[in-house]
């Protein structure tokens, strides 16, 4: 199902993951795969132990990469078989991001794989929190606060500067950033159907 999410992952105030879901992004889907990644202790010892060297896509990195694909022919941003390879070699984090069929969390387990790289630079799709329109659910990982939180778009009645997506809101749409629905300690959190109640109750 078309349910657009984001998933996002903070460590040392810093955003490292912001990860756009083209589907699935409800609580029982994305969020349950979500809820039992944070609840494999080894799992989150490499994801907080990989993180440091984590960091969003950048302008600098657009360009540079602009640039490479202009050196192996690809003008229009749609790559055939040989340059996919060239692509992979390249940036092989980037690749998998890319063509690599992501879909339903897969991006933590991704980072997981590449723990062994020097750098890791994710896609930055953050700002689609802004608009709860269109960003039905968002997940944030924060492994400062030590929370799980859910966010609930179609948000209609208002936000706060407390909010932590508030700074995206521009001050014209009627449909302000995602709104905070739960937030759980990541040493604490609920069983699978807990969950998916309490994120979806009114």
């Amino acid at each position: 199902m078309g349910t657009r999410s984001l998933t996002v992952v903070v460590q040392n105030h810093e955003v490292k993951v912001a990860r756009y879901e083209q589907s699935d992004g409800y609580p029982e889907a994305l969020g349950v795969t979500l809820l039992r990644f944070m609840k494999e202790p080894t799992c989150v010892e490499i994801l907080q132990e990989t993180l440091p060297k984590v960091r969003l896509w950048n302008q600098e990195n657009q360009k540079h990469q602009d640039e490479f694909l202009h050196s192996i022919g690809c003008e229009n941003g749609i790559l055939n078989p040989k340059q996919k390879e060239e692509f992979q070699k390249r940036y092989p984090f980037r690749y998998r991001e890319r063509f690599g069929k992501l879909e339903g969390g897969k991006i933590l387990e991704l980072l997981l794989e590449f723990r062994n790289q020097n750098e890791i630079v994710t896609d930055n799709d953050y700002e689609f929190a802004g608009n709860s329109l269109f960003c039905e659910w968002a997940y944030v990982i924060d492994f400062d606060k030590n929370t799980f939180e859910v966010y609930k778009g179609l948000n209609t009645l208002g936000i706060s500067e407390e909010d932590r997506f508030f700074p995206l809101y521009d001050g014209e749409n009627d449909y302000y950033p995602v709104k905070i629905k739960q937030s759980f300690p990541l040493d604490n959190l609920p069983d699978e159907n807990k969950f998916v109640f309490l994120c979806k109750k009114p």
